[in-house]
């Protein structure tokens, strides 16, 4: 429908107060049937220009309002204010079942806040719990003020039983609450966690350590106590001494901590027969003594009891089997029942918990502990962190179980596991200043908090916005932890000295995180307009974005600031640094499809200066895109990519460029050779044509043989007596020098090559790499394999390479049947036997003599060539005598 007709029907539409009571759904429908008519994107922004003027003199038509709030839902523009007018208007008028319909309509494109609210309303007066609550959870998405709203939720999941959905939500509203710096609400919604999971021991500590941290002083330690109560009722005696050593923590002078610290210890070491001498000893219970000092004395004294594991550096791993206050008795695998002074054992012996690594390598067989470590990932690296100083990198825990528990094969799969529990284990950190390090953790580390540990430690830019993305999937922008990643870039953005591509980068994410997350705040001294006037060489810092989302926001915003004359001309300027459709579509949505026609043939007609980017477009828009599109003969398109390919066969050759030059000769060799565009082209070219393609081809350096050649054979099939230029004669004969094969075979041998060089020598390289990572070259077996089979494989590798460069390969045509030569069945009489032979002649790849195919090559085929029916022929191999007459010869299919 044209503007006209919009036009009608706006001035048509009658409006009074009754008007809304009438409209239904299906007014709305029919609406919607007319703009779905309209296609072109520039016909949809003149209906919506005729809307917006009407809706100057005639702000309540309904007709206007909808379709230009439509038309921008569907640009996914934000002008779409007019929708949410009606929505008030029907709201005031009770219509809600038309305040749903406009409402969903806006929420299929926008998280509106406002709709969502609206609706929200309408479902509570509709007493349609149910979907009001599914849009409160939407809601507390994107409001990130609502905090109250977040408990409501959670008690509605109490009454429907569901524990885990009402933990998820009062943990986020406990965090909410944090942020608010609100910590009667934080103590209410504590109270109700200590209730629902008090098993929950170590996240229930992290939380209690995050408050105190926020919280300063006695108001919290309220909270650790209620904890330690827990941890009593259950005599659970190790969690109770992490909570007073947290308490602790936060006040080193609390006696009342001390004094239950002491009690714990004496709770959790009963009948350990040096408990009270130990307490004495670390002056525990003495209040002048620095309580933290005192309880790692204690620690250290009480280790040192009967049955404990012990590693001396001469004796290694050994087991206490008597202690007194004066002597130990130890028995070591080499020396057993040996004795020394308690004062002796404390300065020459380290005590070994039973789960260290060096004890379970001891205690039990190899093959137990493998199963274990594969099947138990987290254990494994828990155990190998905790034996290490509880401090151990992937590089430290390889050392230690390969080759003695796991495979070098078995340990790059438990790798692979072990990177994703790494990040993914709350118990399991890193040192701040080194993320490279593990930790074991006595409270969970949030995902969030090891994040930013990683994206402190992070040196390179934009690894630190990959950080920030993977951030945004798995954790909670909720959190100062999130807020300390934001503000990284925006001091980027905000300090600068000069316009680089890490100010752009930076301000175009915080652009973009603070339209994601509304509670963030945007920078108000910088705008894009600015940064972008202040740069030197804009397809420069553009090309140096090494991000494919801030490259598109990028161009989005040199549309929205440049001058109009200007847009097409820089866009085009950025394309060979952004080779996909974005700035194509973006061009297009701006309706500038000349720009795009003239830059695909400025790209083929000048390939060497555009190289990366008329490989691109050669690559990604076939040869019907060029020929209607574009107006560009398959011809012209195909010699451009084959001069492209000579121009970069020779600057590999002269090492120039190399890595591109590779690429873009990889590129162009598969589209014009492997998917065969060369051989549809010649299928239709004349001779003259042909001629050109043939000489570019015949002249590159770089192209495999057994292309040139297949190039002449597709040549020949269509122009038998074609004479190639340079060429003084034409034969259709087969050439004896080079290696007579069939399509078929050939292609066999390409495809084994193939697999030589791309599977089975980079994977023996990974076998020699490994052998040489077990050390001792001369006793190592695996190596001296692993370099046999190099050997093989190169060997085998160089003589495919040879044959394949001089086969030729036979066609249906090429096959004489006048004469026993290639591809022909001969039938000779056995004039020394009166019996009938029948052979098949081919080439050696061919050849299987006990199928009496026989390769022209060897002796005794070589003597069968040539020879015609009726003709007698004798000869002689290895002292045989051989006499034949030949009666037929027929050709084979090849």
């Amino acid at each position: 429908m044209n503007e006209e007709n919009i036009k009608t029907l706006l001035t048509e539409e009658k409006w009074t107060r009754a008007t809304i009571n009438n409209y239904t759904i299906p007014n709305f429908q029919e609406l919607d049937v007319i703009l779905n008519q309209i296609e072109s994107p520039e016909e949809l922004l003149e209906v919506k220009s005729i809307c917006d003027e009407y809706l100057q003199k005639n702000k309540n038509s309904i007709i206007a309002m909808y379709l230009s709030g439509s038309i921008a839902l569907r640009r996914r523009s934000l002008d779409y204010g007019n929708i949410t007018n009606l929505i008030e208007m029907f709201n005031e008028s009770k219509k809600y079942s038309i305040v749903e319909h406009l409402s969903l309509k806006v929420l299929e494109r926008f998280e509106d806040k406002y709709v969502i609210r609206v609706l929200a309303a309408c479902y509570e007066k509709l007493n349609r719990e149910d979907d009001k609550f599914v849009l409160y959870e939407r809601l507390v998405k994107v409001d990130y003020d609502e905090t109250d709203l977040l408990q409501a939720i959670a008690e509605r999941y109490i009454s429907k039983n569901n524990k885990e959905k009402a933990l998820f939500f009062y943990k986020k509203s406990l965090q909410r609450y944090l942020n608010a710096q609100n910590l009667p609400a934080v103590k209410d919604v504590w109270t109700i966690l200590l209730r629902m999971i008090p098993d929950d021991f170590a996240y229930l500590l992290g939380l209690a350590q995050r408050v105190s941290t926020r919280f300063q002083g006695e108001r919290t330690n309220q909270m650790l106590s209620q904890l330690y109560d827990v941890a009593v009722q259950k005599e659970d005696w190790d969690q109770g001494v992490n909570v007073l050593k947290t308490m602790l923590d936060t006040d080193p002078h609390s006696e009342w901590a001390r004094e239950r610290l002491v009690e714990c210890y004496r709770q959790k070491y009963v009948g350990h027969s040096r408990l009270e001498a130990c307490i004495e000893i670390s002056n525990l219970t003495k209040a002048y003594r620095d309580v933290h000092s005192a309880i790692d004395d204690f620690e250290k004294n009480i280790a040192f009891d009967k049955g404990s594991f012990v590693f001396h550096k001469t004796w290694s791993i050994g087991r206490i089997r008597e202690l007194s206050h004066e002597n130990v008795v130890i028995d070591f695998s080499s020396k057993r029942n040996h004795s020394m002074s308690l004062g002796m054992a404390f300065s020459s012996l380290q005590v070994l918990p039973k789960h260290h690594i060096w004890v379970l390598k001891s205690v039990f067989p190899k093959e137990k502990l493998t199963e274990k470590f594969i099947g138990d990932v987290p254990w494994g690296l828990r155990t190998l962190i905790s034996s290490h100083g509880n401090a151990a990198t992937l590089k430290d825990m390889k050392a230690e179980i390969v080759p003695s528990i796991l495979t070098v094969k078995e340990w790059t799969s438990w790798l692979s596991s072990a990177k994703k529990v790494l990040m993914s284990d709350p118990l399991i950190g890193f040192l701040p200043n080194d993320p490279d390090v593990f930790t074991v953790r006595e409270t969970p580390i949030s995902y969030e908090e090891k994040s930013l540990g990683i994206f402190r430690n992070e040196k390179r830019f934009y690894q630190k916005v990959r950080i920030v993305r993977e951030f945004l999937v798995n954790g909670d922008p909720e959190t100062e932890f999130f807020m300390e990643m934001v503000q990284y870039f925006v001091d980027q953005c905000t300090n600068y000295q000069m316009v680089n591509d890490q100010v752009i980068s930076s301000y175009l994410f915080v652009d973009f995180l603070c339209d994601k997350y509304p509670f963030l705040e945007r920078p108000n001294t910088v705008d894009f307009k600015h940064l972008y006037g202040l740069m030197d060489n804009i397809p420069k810092i553009f090309d140096a974005i090494d991000d494919s989302e801030l490259k598109k926001s990028f161009i989005d915003n040199v549309v929205t600031v440049e001058d109009p004359e200007e847009i097409e001309k820089v866009l085009i300027s950025l394309y060979p640094y952004y080779l996909t459709s974005y700035i194509m579509d973006t061009l297009r949505d701006q309706g500038r499809q000349k720009v795009i026609e003239d830059m695909f043939r400025n790209a083929c007609r000048n390939y060497r200066e555009n190289a990366d980017l008329f490989t691109y477009l050669a690559r990604t828009y076939d040869r019907k895109f060029w020929e209607k599109k574009i107006k560009v003969p398959f011809e012209t398109l195909l010699t451009s990519e084959l001069q492209l390919l000579d121009f970069a066969f020779n600057a590999i050759e002269a090492k120039k460029a190399t890595n591109e030059n590779r690429k873009i000769a990889k590129t162009l060799t598969t589209i014009l050779f492997e998917e065969r565009v060369v051989f549809d082209f010649l299928k239709g070219a004349n001779e003259g044509s042909a001629q050109r393609v043939n000489f570019i081809v015949q002249r590159m350096q770089g192209l495999d043989q057994s292309r040139k050649i297949e190039v002449k054979h597709a040549i020949l099939e269509k122009y038998p007596d074609f004479v190639f230029l340079g060429e003084e004669e034409n034969s259709t004969e087969m050439v004896t020098s080079g290696l007579l094969v069939t399509q078929a075979r050939y292609q066999e041998k390409q495809l084994e090559l193939d697999r030589i060089m791309n599977v089975e020598i980079p994977e023996n390289s990974k076998e020699i790499g490994a052998a040489l990572s077990l050390g001792d070259l001369r006793e190592n077996s695996e190596f001296k394999a692993a370099k046999e089979k190099q050997g093989i494989l190169n060997t085998t590798m160089m003589r495919l390479t040879e044959e394949i460069s001089r086969a030729v390969i036979v066609t249906q045509s090429m096959v004489d049947a006048s004469k026993v030569s290639f591809g022909t069945e001969v039938v000779l009489k056995n004039n020394l036997n009166g019996n009938e032979d029948i052979y098949r002649i081919f080439g050696p790849w061919e050849s299987n003599p006990a199928e009496n195919t026989i390769s022209y090559l060897a002796p005794f085929g070589a003597k069968l060539l040539n020879h015609t029916p009726g003709e007698r022929f004798t000869f002689e191999i290895n002292e045989t005598k051989y006499d034949y007459t030949v009666v037929s010869i027929s050709g084979l299919l090849v």
